[in-house]
């Protein structure tokens, strides 16, 4: 029997953090790459499978985790289905209300490719990113799946261990200049159906 217990994820924005949809017909005066927002509301969420990637990449090329072992969890093998399960993270409802209420926006940044050899701006190179600002926060969850109380410790030690590499890395693109930087804490939900599990 596969037991179940949730985990809530708290993800808080250090600096200018972008996960872009792209544009490939920008509108004059636009933004050529937009952050990827939800269809309904149209605000800015962190997708599952952004996060669930970037975890995983970390505990590949920074980890001690054996492939076999960052499989396990991440994908699923002959013993059982995928153990890690990322919901897309949303905004926080303090955070909802403030993007609702216009009271904060996303950050539009201009940025700029330099031709070294001619010492100026690269034909063509002018780049508009949209950014979510410091300070905001989104929220989640992740459904971890176990097989025994043994792995269960297993999964979660490996998720504390990609958290940790993740506050000391970027989420999502241009971390190399400077966006990024997240603060994540975990924590288990409490409740009668993780009590059961």
């Amino acid at each position: 029997m596969v037991g179940k217990i949730k985990k809530s994820i708290r993800i808080e924005v250090v600096t200018g953090l972008h996960i872009g949809i792209g544009s490939d017909r920008p509108e004059i005066g636009g933004v050529d790459n937009p952050f990827i927002k939800d269809p309904i509301s149209k605000l800015p969420y962190i997708p599952g499978s952004s996060l669930k990637g970037k975890l995983r990449s970390l505990l590949e090329t920074e980890s001690d985790y054996k492939e076999k072992e960052i499989e396990k969890f991440f994908a699923g093998d002959d013993l059982g289905p995928t153990r890690l399960i990322f919901r897309d993270v949303k905004l926080s409802e303090e955070w909802k209300n403030k993007y609702e209420k216009g009271e904060v926006e996303t950050e539009i940044k201009t940025e700029i490719k330099i031709d070294r050899q001619k010492g100026k701006a690269a034909h063509g190179a002018l780049r508009t990113t949209e950014r979510i600002p410091p300070t905001t926060v989104f929220e989640g969850e992740i459904l971890i799946r176990f097989v025994n109380n043994n792995e269960k410790e297993e999964i979660e030690k490996m998720l504390e261990k990609a958290k940790e590499l993740l506050n000391n890395d970027y989420l999502g693109g241009s971390g190399s200049r400077g966006y990024g930087a997240v603060k994540v804490t975990l924590n288990e939900i409490k409740s009668e159906e993780n009590a059961n599990a």
